[in-house]
């Protein structure tokens, strides 16, 4: 039976180690936490959640709305965590660090740009076709 203070102990290690479900959640909120662009990603998709409730978009609509503004969003978790990880990281060189910001800002720009496309494909004739 192992004693209070004993953290060696198999059983009460085996309590200590988190899930990888936990992890992965930790990371996300330090992620989400250290990176205001993120919030604002997701401010943005409030609107267009409101605009497809006001233009009644059908399931197909719907389903590329939210696959691009996924992938979007997952574009920002991305670059986040790889910027967090050069931040942490001392053996990356100079030149290395500059390659991943700017790979990680190209990828989110990109994803923004294919989202905005796909929304103004979906958005545009609906409107239009209320007016």
């Amino acid at each position: 039976m192992p004693t209070a203070m004993d953290y060696i102990h198999p059983d009460i290690a085996f309590q200590a180690r988190s899930s990888s479900s936990q992890n992965i959640l930790t990371g996300l909120r330090k992620v989400f936490i250290s990176d205001p662009g993120l919030a604002f990603q997701l401010v943005l998709i409030l609107p267009l959640i409101a605009g497809g409730i006001v233009l009644k978009l059908s399931a197909m609509q719907w389903t590329f709305v939210i696959l691009v503004s996924l992938l979007f969003v997952i574009a920002g978790v991305f670059r986040r965590a790889a910027l967090l990880q050069v931040s942490h990281e001392s053996s990356y060189t100079d030149f290395h660090v500059s390659r991943i910001k700017a790979m990680g800002n190209a990828i989110v720009a990109i994803t923004g740009g294919i989202s905005l496309l796909t929304y103004l494909l979906i958005f545009v004739p609906r409107i239009v076709g209320m007016l």
